[in-house]
């Protein structure tokens, strides 16, 4: 406990405060032994106020009130210290020992004190749990990066790009994490830790490699979209004028909704061209919106000629028969 090593500091203060005197009382009186004494014994609260001070923190960070007794007793300290130092600096070296040693005390009667409401340092148990989560945790996020990246590489594949050495490296990663595990599980961390460093080295590596490649699979992907979009809005210009059943407002709605569709399709022709494929993903996007504005122009018509021929049916339907 934090306490006990404070209580031996302060116990050997008060060696220290003595043994000149016991040993050699001759040597003792000497201006420089004194002094020596001093020093070392200030040196000494120095390093208790920062204990105490570390106490504090840790209760700070875990949202626990520090006791009005222990605060109390902590300010007497400082109060000690700060006369110790004072009469360090006047060369009243005597006094300046008693002083530390008092500081001593009231740090050592704070921390005793803290030590009531700190919770308790962890077991070695809790240690080793602590220590088989954290590690767990980080191989199994490197799992899901690792099935992230065999998923780009297998779109790569299908997409005619070479994958023989990505899919090889990658099988390389899998294999360390999964030893990395299986050393885990054993409870051999460091050669757990050993694994997961190379495996995480290893993807590192690939990173890099990666972003080239998904780069390449998107935009083979948009040029292969924008063919299929341009065919598309041509087709369906052609049968808008062919249409029958369209009223002119409808077909001349449609066909424009359809030009501003084939404008932004040319925009993203273009940015593909630039190898610019962000801007040209927001152009397809934007194409895409005015086919589906040209699709409802052609849907309000054929509901309006449904609901036209129902209510002649009804009508029909509703007519009365002449008697004779």
């Amino acid at each position: 406990m934090i306490t006990k090593k404070v209580a031996i500091t302060v116990l050997l203060a008060l060696v220290l405060s003595t043994s000149f005197t016991v040993l050699n009382p001759t040597l003792a009186t000497a201006p420089d032994l004194q002094k020596q004494k001093a020093e070392t014994m200030l040196d000494i609260i120095e390093d208790n106020n920062m204990t105490v001070t570390l106490a504090f923190s840790r209760l700070c960070e875990q949202n626990l009130t520090v006791p009005d007794d222990a605060q109390t007793a902590y300010s007497q300290g400082l109060t000690h210290a700060k006369e110790a130092a004072s009469l360090m600096d006047q060369e009243k070296f005597d006094e300046a020992c008693i002083e530390a040693v008092d500081a001593m005390q009231k740090f050592e009667e704070a921390l005793r004190l803290l030590d009531a409401v700190l919770p308790v340092e962890p077991t070695q148990t809790e240690v080793t749990a602590e220590q088989a989560i954290s590690l767990k945790a980080n191989i199994t996020r490197a799992l899901q990066y690792l099935e992230r990246l065999e998923n780009l590489t297998a779109k790569a594949d299908a997409a005619g790009y070479n994958t023989v050495a990505l899919e090889t490296r990658l099988e390389e990663v899998k294999k360390h994490l999964e030893t990395a595990t299986r050393k885990l599980y054993a409870l051999n961390f460091e050669g757990a830790t050993e694994e997961f460093c190379v495996a995480k080295i290893l993807l590192d590596e690939l990173t890099q490699l990666f972003v080239r490649l998904s780069n390449l699979v998107t935009e083979s992907n948009t040029e292969r979209y924008l063919q299929e979009a341009e065919l598309r809005v041509s087709a369906a210009k052609e049968n808008i004028a062919l249409s029958a059943t369209l009223t002119p407002d409808a077909k001349e709605d449609a066909i424009r909704a359809l030009n501003n569709s084939e404008l932004s399709l040319a925009n993203a022709r273009d940015r593909m061209e630039d190898s610019n494929v962000d801007e040209a993903i927001e152009e397809l996007e934007e194409a895409k919106k005015w086919e589906e504005e040209s699709d409802r122009a052609i849907a309000a018509v054929n509901d309006t000629s449904t609901s036209v021929a129902s209510t002649d049916e009804n009508s029909i339907r509703a007519k009365p028969v002449a008697s004779n």
